[in-house]
């Protein structure tokens, strides 16, 4: 497709009309605040980039902080401020730290502790809103109950 007929697309793809020296529409995101941002990324897509490592001889697929974070809807540092106040457990595994990077380790949850997260917060409502408090729900107790059942298998 050349070039000024993807921009007539676009402008089509919008309901707009496409005339000589008209730019191409910009389509811009916004959060629940109203602010500019990136395009979003959806909770469906968490699983698209895992790191793998081998684990007692197996490959394992393992997920960062990140991947949850996107899964569970939130942003990465509010994970951590739930694994710092015990709202879930610390995690179970660690990424081994480079000598060159000062950042340390990084948190590493396996696919299991990820989808089973999402799923209790789907069962406990935490999922749909982002103002229903954790307190009132049994989400900490189920997502410590998950990975002690994943660490015994």
């Amino acid at each position: 497709m050349s070039t000024l007929a993807s921009i007539e697309q676009d402008f089509a793809d919008l309901g707009e009309e496409y005339y000589p020296g008209s730019t191409k529409p910009i389509v811009r995101h916004t959060n629940r605040n109203g602010l500019h941002t990136k395009a979003a990324k959806t909770a469906a897509d968490w699983d698209a980039k895992p790191r793998k490592y081998v684990v007692g001889g197996v490959e394992t697929e393992f997920f960062t902080v990140g991947h949850l974070a996107q899964a569970l809807g939130r942003q990465p540092v509010t994970i951590r401020k739930w694994e710092r106040e015990g709202v879930i457990p610390k995690s179970t595994y660690q990424s081994p730290g480079r000598d060159d990077d000062v950042r340390g380790r990084r948190r590493l949850y396996t696919r299991e502790q990820i989808e089973g997260m999402v799923r209790i917060a789907h069962e406990e409502g935490v999922l749909v809103s982002h103002q229903k408090p954790l307190k009132g729900t049994n989400f900490s107790a189920r997502v410590l109950d998950l990975f002690k059942r994943l660490a015994e298998q």
